[in-house]
C-alpha cells in the first residue's frame, strides 16, 4: 500500500480523538476529574459519587440564557471558575460539621443559582451577573474563613436588654465581615458611605465611625461600641 495511503488512514483513526480533546465543555463534571457512567451520572477517579458543583453549567449545551451569558463572557467564565474553587473549600469545611452544614450549603448554593435569573431584568445583564459572582466568593469565604481576617472586634450594644455583636473582618474583594449576635450569624459587605466603613447584607446594616457603630439590625435601631481587647 502506498506511504500516502498509511497517511489518510492513521489521519482518520486519529479524527475522533482530536474532535473529543477539542470540545468545549466547560462543565464542572469534566474539569474536576470525573467521568461518566454507562448509565450518565458522573463518578469521580475513585467510583464515588461527586460533591455538588457550584453552578454545575455545561457549556456544550446551555440550559438557558445565564449559562449561554456565563459560558460566552471570558470574564464570568473566570468567576465561575473561581466560585467552583472556592465552593469547594466551603464544601471542604462543612464536610467537618456534623450540624448539617454541607446540606445547608448546597441548598444555600441552589438558590444563588436560581436567583441569577434576575440579572436578566437589569438593564446590564453581565455586570449584574458579574457583581453576584464576586459578592457570592466573598460570601463564602468570609462564612468558611477562607480568607485573612483581622482580630475579631466585640461591640456592646445599648438597649434593653443590651446585646453583644462579635464582628470579623475578611480581606476579601469587596470588603465582608462576619457578624455574630446571640445564635445568628449574618455576611455583609462594603458599601459605599460618605464617612466612616459601610457594610450591608441579609437585611443588616452595620456602619461604623471610629469605636462606634450604628446597626440596623432587620429593622432593630442599635448603637454599639466596640470594647478594647483583652
Amino acid at each position: 500500500m502506498p506511504i500516502a495511503s498509511f497517511r489518510l488512514i492513521g489521519l482518520l483513526l486519529l479524527l475522533p480523538a482530536l474532535a473529543l480533546a477539542g470540545r468545549n465543555d466547560r462543565s464542572h463534571a469534566a474539569g474536576s476529574g470525573r467521568v461518566q457512567t454507562d448509565t450518565g451520572k458522573p463518578v469521580d477517579e475513585n467510583g464515588d459519587a461527586p460533591p455538588p458543583v457550584a453552578t454545575d453549567f455545561h457549556c456544550d449545551k446551555p440550559a438557558n440564557m445565564v449559562e449561554s451569558m456565563v459560558c460566552q463572557d471570558d470574564g464570568l467564565t473566570r468567576l465561575d471558575n473561581r466560585l467552583e474553587k472556592v465552593y469547594t473549600q466551603a464544601m471542604g469545611q462543612a464536610e467537618q460539621n456534623r450540624n448539617g452544614a454541607q446540606a445547608k450549603l448546597v441548598g444555600e448554593q441552589k438558590r444563588w443559582v436560581k436567583s441569577l435569573k434576575d440579572c436578566l431584568k437589569n438593564e446590564d445583564p453581565h455586570m449584574c451577573l458579574g457583581d453576584a459572582y464576586i459578592l457570592r466568593i466573598s460570601q463564602l469565604q468570609a462564612a468558611w474563613s477562607l480568607a485573612p481576617s483581622l482580630t475579631p472586634l466585640r461591640y456592646l450594644c445599648r438597649g434593653q436588654p443590651s446585646s453583644t455583636i462579635l464582628a470579623t473582618f475578611y480581606r476579601t474583594h469587596p470588603a465582608t465581615a462576619k457578624l455574630e449576635r446571640g445564635n445568628t450569624l449574618v455576611i455583609v459587605h462594603q458599601g459605599l458611605s460618605g464617612s466612616g466603613a459601610r457594610y450591608v447584607g441579609q437585611g443588616v446594616e452595620f456602619w461604623i465611625k471610629g469605636r462606634d457603630a450604628s446597626v440596623n439590625w432587620r429593622g432593630e435601631s442599635l448603637e454599639c461600641t466596640s470594647q478594647p481587647t483583652p
